[in-house]
């Protein structure tokens, strides 16, 4: 891959993934935003950090899609005060940026990065995200730079929310080594080159046998019939099954669920009740591998919680379980 191409990836990635973006971010701030990209196309985000005017909010975390990326975002410590107090439900002010804060803004980027990560996933594309880091920094000798010595990207936005304007920078720091074009690179000599241009057919000139030294002695595969297998017998299904018998498997009891707003997970305290969609009284569900397995009541057991199971799936749902 080009750099150019590269810088393409980056604007193709963003419009893939604006709608999903202007989606999340009403639901966790309740606030209207527009957002603008612009890709400086710095060859070292290392320099461009050097302009960062200090103290500044930095977001930080690795990608790995298909490469390992380093991002670092950079939030002006106004815009942060504000995010935090519309995703509480509090009045917007200039406070200073506390752990309270932290803890808000680095909820709200996972609940983002995860929506972005969802739709990656549901489109085929296999991406993943570790050690996300949130500080306030004083000067840009404060963040690590010697874990970001490769070269990158660096790309601004302009975010309006709420009749004010924002700037955040997205420094991206990966290993360019491999993204020259290599498409062009061939072991084929001169000759076979030019035979290539003509149309001719290309090849090496030596066959197998020279190759190897020796005569090679090439026959037609042969497969068995799948009806003497006695895969579709009830032996054969039973020989399946019992591959499958020392597998461990997760089983899980659920007592209920609760979906709840940030600003009210971040008011939970010792003491604080979290009530549940079950009824008291009501089976509790058991699931195996993710997948509902039986319904069953609450026992103790020795000291120890169990469930009596009172209800069990059908047998083609039992055996899906085991996947």
């Amino acid at each position: 891959m080009k750099r150019e191409d590269y810088t393409i990836s980056i604007t193709s990635r963003f419009e893939a993934l604006k709608g999903t973006l202007f989606e999340t971010l009403p639901q966790l701030f309740k606030q209207e935003f527009a957002v603008t990209q612009n890709i400086i196309g710095s060859e070292n985000p290392k320099d461009d950090l050097q302009n960062e005017i200090f103290p500044m909010e930095a977001i930080i975390f690795k990608v790995t899609s298909p490469r390992l990326i380093t991002q670092v975002w950079m939030l002006p410590p106004a815009m942060v005060s504000r995010l935090y107090s519309w995703m509480v439900g509090t009045e917007a002010t200039e406070q200073s940026i506390g752990e309270a804060e932290l803890d808000g803004i680095k909820e709200g980027s996972n609940q983002i990065i995860g929506q972005m990560l969802a739709l990656m996933d549901s489109e085929g594309e296999t991406t993943k995200v570790d050690n996300l880091e949130i500080a306030l920094l004083e000067s840009v000798d404060t963040l690590p730079l010697t874990e970001y010595d490769a070269a990158g990207a660096t790309v601004s936005y302009t975010v309006e929310v709420n009749e004010q304007s924002f700037v955040v920078n997205q420094y991206l720091f990966t290993d360019m080594s491999d993204t020259e074009d290599d498409s062009l690179k061939t072991t084929l000599s001169d000759d076979e080159i030019d035979r290539m241009l003509n149309g001719d057919e290309v090849n090496s000139g030596v066959s197998l046998d020279e190759e190897l030294g020796e005569d090679v002695d090439v026959q037609q595969v042969e497969f068995g019939s799948f009806a003497d297998s006695g895969a579709g017998s009830a032996s054969g299904q039973a020989r399946n099954i019992d591959m499958l018998l020392d597998v461990d498997l997760e089983v899980l009891v659920e007592l209920g669920r609760k979906s709840m707003l940030i600003k009210d997970v971040l008011k939970l305290g010792k003491g604080s009740v979290v009530e549940l969609d079950k009824a008291a009284g009501e089976p509790l569900e058991v699931f195996v591998n993710g997948r509902k397995l039986a319904e069953g009541e609450v026992v103790v057991v020795d000291d120890h919680f169990g469930i009596r199971i009172t209800k069990l799936v059908g047998t083609a749902e039992r055996i899906k379980s085991l996947g």
